[in-house]
């Protein structure tokens, strides 16, 4: 670094002119945006806490659209299938921004409590053997040989990014075969992970309570010989052998939807460069394509699969009208029944590989989102297919049934899409700051308790008004379905709540009971709206165990029926 005093520059227009010239030649920071008109409010309030919150200050963020997220919890027990331990608590900083620059849509984004990569670490600085170091790429990492437990880094971090483990934790036991093969065709949501977090009286106490309710965590004993642990971009991991080129992150990689993605925070969130200033972006720091501006490789898919499915369906369907479905095809042994069973069987054949590819997370085998786009066109394909092989002949039972399932698979998967597609974009426009399920629930039961304090405090007309008028209201069918219609904040909720009740609180004399009276109204808007979150979550899982029952049916009856098919061929 060269140090020039300002009076001595400006002093040289000549070297002014040259340095103006050579910074120009590598950043475009301060140039024209291309802005038409002055910053929404929402650009500005959303770059006002990128900023102050200190995200733009990584170097590698790791960020979560809540839109596309469906709360499955695949990212964080990918990690600690790769690590041992999650490295990733899904919560955080939460930013609502425009989604592009002048545009009215807003996205929801989540940064979680991982490793950032800070350019100016307090971890780093503040670690006394040394233990925490920046690499050649320029990624943060700790040495576990040098680090000494003292909790240090995991106080100073000010995004609770860095858990202290035992160092000699419980070993990995391996899976048997009954145990993959009941996660293959299980129904269950994947385990809660648990995560030891280092929480001293340093933290705020607010935020240790809310992860001590909803994430069990290993006990930290002072007698354990502890090593601090953070997420190290997956390096020296199977994910990222070296000569690789393309990094690859356990969270990202096994995301469904495509919700995770590592980026350059002053690249993602645009509305800052007119902030931030004057950057140099070199290619130091490899970090990962920006799949929520643009995923071509997910565009393609779009594309072909949709023209894939259509152009199988439109010849299919003119093929059985030309040819029937049992007349022989050229005078072979080949029939457009014998065509549409094979060509299902091979589209059958594919979405299954969803399911194998899914509990692969210790190494490369492709982004889930794209094996899930992959189940889900070939899955059109197979069920247009072999809905024109079953046609109106239902068979024998065992052919019936087989189709009766196979018509089950279908709904309870298109169930399933539409409530991907839609139930985290209602959750996100409701909720506020993202929550985790468990948090909901915990919330939910303290609402509960405090409802039920109130009405033992009550007497007489506020018990009958608490009891009658307020409970009957709130907790009503409709009350609930206007949560998801209308998608109002709940600050607007509780002051229509209050407006419903105005006359009814104020005819009590007693100012004790008119506080008792809108606490009620309060809590059971809360509650109300605690409920409608929670059945949100619960509604993008409650498709899964009827679509696995339904597919596992399907699967021994369709090998009982190409056995049977074959048989009576041969025969």
């Amino acid at each position: 670094m060269l140090e020039i005093p300002l009076a001595s520059l400006q002093a040289e227009p000549e070297l002014c002119q040259r340095l103006a010239k050579a910074f120009a030649g590598f950043s475009t920071a301060d140039d024209d945006t291309g802005l038409t008109k002055e910053p929404s409010e929402s650009q500005l309030v959303a770059a006002e806490k990128e900023i102050t919150t200190g995200v733009v200050d990584g170097v590698n963020l790791l960020v979560m659209d809540m839109d596309l997220c469906v709360r499955c919890g695949n990212c964080s027990l990918a990690c600690h299938k790769v690590h041992g331990q999650s490295r990733l608590l899904r919560r955080g900083i939460h930013i609502e921004r425009p989604v592009k620059l002048e545009s009215a849509s807003t996205q929801h984004v989540l940064v979680p409590s991982v490793c950032m990569h800070c350019k100016d670490p307090e971890c780093l600085t503040g670690c006394p053997t040394g233990a925490i170091f920046r690499d050649a790429k320029g990624d943060v990492d700790i040495d576990p040989v040098t680090c000494i437990g003292c909790f240090d880094c995991a106080t100073q971090c000010p995004y609770n990014a860095i858990s202290m483990v035992p160092r000699n934790g419980e070993p990995v036991v391996s899976e048997g075969l009954l145990t993959r093969l009941r996660k293959l065709f299980g129904s269950s949501a994947p385990p809660m992970v648990a995560r030891t977090v280092a929480v001293t009286e340093a933290k705020d106490e607010g935020q240790a309570q809310a992860e001590t309710k909803s994430e069990p965590k290993a006990e930290a004993k002072p007698e354990d010989d502890m090593v601090a642990i953070k997420c190290n971009l997956c390096e020296h991991t199977p994910l990222n052998p070296e000569g690789t080129k393309r990094p690859a992150y356990s969270c990202e990689e096994n995301c469904p939807t495509g919700a995770l993605v590592r980026v350059n925070p002053q690249e993602y969130f645009d509305e800052v460069g007119k902030t931030v200033g004057l950057v140099f972006r070199d290619q130091t720091h490899a970090i990962g394509r920006n799949i929520h501006k643009s995923d071509q490789t997910a565009k393609t898919w779009h594309f072909l699969g949709g023209l894939v499915v259509i152009a199988v369906s439109a010849w299919v369907i003119w093929a059985e009208r030309r040819y029937g479905l049992n007349e022989s095809l050229r005078g072979t042994w080949l029939t457009m029944r014998w065509v549409t069973g094979l060509v299902g069987l091979g589209g059958i054949a594919v979405v299954m590989t969803y399911p194998v590819r899914k509990p692969i997370y210790r190494r490369r085998a492709g982004a889930l989102r794209y094996w899930l786009l992959a189940h889900l066109y070939f899955g059109a394909v197979a069920g247009v297919v072999l809905l024109i092989h079953g046609a109106s002949h239902g068979g024998g039972l065992l052919t019936s049934t087989l189709m009766f399932s196979f018509d089950a698979v279908i709904l309870t998967g298109v169930f399933g899409l539409a409530a991907y597609l839609i139930a985290p974009r209602i959750l996100t426009s409701i909720e506020g700051d993202p929550l985790l399920i468990e948090d909901l629930e915990g919330r939910r039961d303290e609402l509960r308790l405090e409802l039920k304090e109130l009405t033992e405090k009550s007497d007489g007309g506020l018990r009958s008004l608490i009891d009658r008028k307020m409970r009957r209201h709130f907790f009503s069918p409709v009350y609930l379905v206007r949560q998801f219609a209308r998608r109002e904040p709940l600050t607007a909720a509780l002051a229509k709540g209050r407006l419903h009740f105005r006359n009814e609180i104020a005819d009590f004399e007693e100012k004790e009971k008119r506080a008792l009276a809108l606490r009620a109204v309060e809590r059971m808007a809360t509650l109300r709206r605690v409920d409608a979150l929670i059945h949100l979550h619960r509604l993008m899982k409650i498709w899964v165990a009827p679509h696995v029952i339904s597919t596992s049916i399907m699967l021994v009856l369709l090998i009982a029926h190409i056995v049977q098919v074959v048989f009576f061929k041969v025969s």
